[in-house]
């Protein structure tokens, strides 16, 4: 008899808010909240896994390496605005629990391009697993997503591919300025984390406007989502010249030779390390204006806005 694979993903469901807000004191009401969130989400990303029928165990494992052990940002984000906006929470649930899902898929192709043996404290997918099955790994979670997110309409599936081309595209366009720092000026900089980075905040948070009947609310979450997704890269460019391997989860000045915001301002604007983490702060701290600005403007409970804007200003603290 042939023997199917359905074993459980087995990740932990408990969800740790430092996470995503770090260490400084914030209201318990906010921090129990957020737990409840990520709960959710990892609980419903388990459930989904956990009904992936698959012959091959190594193939499972791949898949569930690295699912569910971030921070969870862009499904937290769009299930908050989800719900406060009056969607359907299963559906609201589906879009953040997918996010993730997509998100994964390219954090293991992006490892396989550059090499990478360490992602969020683990050995990378095709480290542990070998590079072809981390290929069908990653394949894997960018199909599955569009078979769960049928339920929801074309629509939904739509956005989300919209963002995979772009994905693939900043990828690519990235993949032409490896190891030409001196040729990156800060519009190509900006066009490659807008596709890479920017681009799935921004149609999660579409696909959020879709799923909950606010078709009025969409042109304003797709520039928060854009926002949000550039003021993350661009803070995660200055982590990866001075934030700590053991909180990060990979080696520090990984992205040397790549169009990492701090070597494309010393390398071609004249600044020095310290010069570029200021100017860079300013970018981030501009962004994070721009994305308040929007929530803040959104029909949306206080304690939901709150919560936003905590998240947001999380975003926007100085790295060094």
């Amino acid at each position: 008899m042939r023997r199917v694979f359905r074993g459980r993903v087995g990740m932990d469901s408990r969800y740790d808010a430092s996470l995503l807000i770090g260490a400084s004191e914030i209201p318990r009401t906010y921090v129990r909240f957020l737990e409840d969130v990520g709960r959710k989400i990892l609980r419903s990303l388990n459930k989904v896994l956990s009904r992936l029928d698959l012959d091959d165990d190594l193939l499972k494992k791949a898949v569930n390496h690295l699912v569910g052990r971030g921070k969870l940002v862009r499904g937290i984000f769009g299930y908050i605005l989800g719900v406060s906006l009056g969607g359907d929470e299963d559906k609201v649930l589906l879009v953040s629990t997918t996010a993730e899902l997509y998100h994964t898929a390219s954090l293991i192709h992006d490892d396989i391009i550059d090499d990478s043996s360490f992602r969020r404290g683990l050995p990378t997918v095709h480290r542990q697993y070998g590079l072809n099955r981390a290929i069908i790994a990653g394949d894997l979670l960018i199909i599955y997503p569009n078979y769960l997110l049928s339920s929801l309409g074309g629509d939904v599936i739509r956005i989300f591919a919209e963002a995979g081309i772009n994905l693939c595209d900043g990828e690519a366009l990235e993949l032409n300025y490896l190891g030409r720092i001196d040729d990156v000026d800060l519009d190509i900089y900006n066009r490659i984390v807008y596709k890479k980075t920017a681009v799935l905040f921004e149609k999660v948070l579409e696909a959020i406007g879709v799923v909950a009947r606010r078709n009025d609310l969409i042109p304003m979450l797709k520039n928060l989502g854009k926002y949000l997704g550039m003021a993350f890269q661009y803070r995660d460019d200055m982590l990866d010249f001075v934030g700590d391997p053991n909180i990060m989860g990979k080696p520090s000045r990984m992205d040397v030779g790549k169009p990492n915001l701090i070597a494309v301002l010393t390398n071609n604007y004249n600044m020095d390390v310290d010069e570029a983490l200021d100017y860079s702060y300013k970018l981030v701290s501009r962004y994070v204006a721009k994305s308040q600005a929007i929530v803040n403007d959104i029909p949306v409970g206080p304690f939901h806005k709150e919560i936003l804007n905590l998240l947001i200003d999380k975003l926007g603290e100085r790295t060094g």
